[in-house]
C-alpha cells in the first residue's frame, strides 16, 4: 500500500510556526508522504524539511488590491501545482488569503481538503475568510469545543494548536536579563487603525520595546515606516523557537496577534491585545483588551505589569500535531 500523499501549502512565517510540528509528524510516519509547497512571503525561505514546490506570487504593494491579485496569482500556480503532485489531501491553516487561494484550488480539483484552527471567531477580514474555507474543507482540525460547536460539522476532530507543540520541546529560556515589552501589530485591512496611540503609550514606560515585523498585509508598509522611526530594537522573520523565547521571557506582550493570546495563554504571557483585530477570540485570564488610545493603552499595561503569570491549556496540549497526523492517515476519504 503507498503512503497517502499531504499537500501542506505554507505561506507566511505564521503558517510555518503554526504547522512546524505537523510537517515533523507527517515527515516521520511511514504511511505518509509530505509534499511540501511553499509561497509568497515564505517563499524563499529554508526549512529543514524537502520542499516539492516554490510558488513566487507576492505583489509588492501595501494595498487591499495587491491582497487581492495575490490571493488570484496564487489560485492559478497552485492549480498547477496539484495538478502536477496529485496529493491525496491537502492541508491549509487558518484565516490568511493565501489559504483560501489553496482551498478553492483543491475544492475544484476534487481533492479533499483538510483546515486547522477552523470554527474560531477573531475580528476584521480574517473570520471571513477562515469560514469561507470552513465551507469548503472536508476535515476540520480545531482547537477547542467551543470551536468545534460553533463550526457545527460532520468529520470535526478537537486537536489543539499545532503551535502549542513546539513550546513543549524547544528551550524557553533567554539569556537578557534586561527587561523588555514585545510588540506586535499587524494591519487591520478592513478599516484604518492608527498605531500612534501605541507607540505614544511606549514612551511611558521605561523598558526596551522588542517590536516584531507585521504581516505583509495592506497597511504594513505605514507601519513599517512608523517602526523604523521609534526607539525600538526591530526583529524581523524570526524563527519560531526564537521568537516563543521572547514572548516566554517579557514583561508584557503588547499588539494584536493571535499568538499572544494561543501562545501566550499556554505560556501564561501577560498580554495586551489592541483594538478589534481579535476582539471575537477565546482568551485566557492573561489577556486583556485596550481600546485603541494612549490612556487606556497605559493603563492596561500599568495592570499586566502587576501579574503573575498563570498557564493554561485552553488551546492544547502540546500534541496536536500528532493527532493531526493520526487524523490524516486514517480518515476516509
Amino acid at each position: 500500500m503507498s503512503a497517502r500523499k499531504i499537500a501542506v501549502c505554507v505561506m507566511s512565517r505564521a503558517n510555518y510556526g503554526r504547522l512546524k510540528s505537523v510537517l515533523q509528524n507527517i515527515e516521520n510516519n511511514p504511511f505518509l508522504e509530505l509534499q511540501l509547497i511553499l509561497g509568497a512571503s515564505f517563499y524563499n525561505a529554508e526549512v529543514p524539511f524537502p520542499v516539492v514546490a516554490r510558488i513566487q506570487c507576492l505583489l509588492n504593494s501595501d494595498d487591499n488590491e495587491g491582497m487581492a491579485l495575490t490571493t488570484g496569482i496564487l489560485l492559478q500556480q497552485i492549480t498547477h501545482e496539484f495538478q502536477r503532485l496529485k496529493p491525496d489531501i491537502v492541508l491549509v491553516h487558518g484565516d490568511r488569503y493565501e489559504m483560501l487561494a489553496c482551498a478553492i484550488a483543491a475544492s475544484y480539483l476534487n481533492i479533499p481538503l483538510a483546515h486547522t484552527e477552523g470554527g474560531e471567531q477573531s475580528g476584521c477580514i480574517d473570520d471571513k475568510v477562515r469560514n469561507a474555507i470552513s465551507q469548503l474543507a472536508d476535515i476540520h482540525l480545531v482547537t477547542t469545543t467551543a470551536s468545534a460547536q460553533r463550526l457545527n460539522k460532520p468529520n470535526t476532530h478537537i486537536v489543539g494548536s499545532p503551535a502549542l507543540d513546539i513550546l513543549t520541546t524547544c528551550d524557553l529560556s533567554h539569556i537578557d536579563t534586561i527587561p523588555y515589552f514585545l510588540i506586535l501589530c499587524h494591519p487591520i485591512t478592513t478599516k484604518s487603525e492608527n498605531i500612534d496611540p501605541l507607540i505614544d503609550a511606549l514612551k511611558c514606560f521605561d523598558i526596551r520595546k522588542i517590536w516584531i515585523n507585521p504581516n505583509v498585509d495592506a497597511g504594513n508598509k505605514q507601519i513599517l515606516k512608523k517602526i523604523h522611526t521609534q526607539d525600538v530594537t526591530f526583529m524581523k522573520d524570526l524563527p519560531p523557537e526564537d521568537y516563543y523565547r521572547l514572548l516566554n521571557n517579557c514583561k508584557c506582550a503588547i499588539g494584536n496577534s493571535s499568538s499572544f493570546i494561543k501562545e501566550g495563554s499556554y505560556l501564561g504571557s501577560p498580554v495586551v491585545l489592541i483594538g478589534d483585530r481579535q476582539i471575537h477570540r477565546e482568551t485566557w485570564s492573561n489577556v486583556v483588551f485596550a481600546n485603541n488610545n494612549k490612556h487606556d493603552i497605559v493603563k492596561k499595561i500599568q495592570y499586566q505589569l502587576t501579574q503573575n503569570q498563570i498557564k493554561s491549556s485552553l488551546f492544547g496540549d502540546g500534541t496536536a500535531g500528532e493527532k493531526i497526523t493520526a487524523i490524516l492517515a486514517k480518515v476516509e476519504l
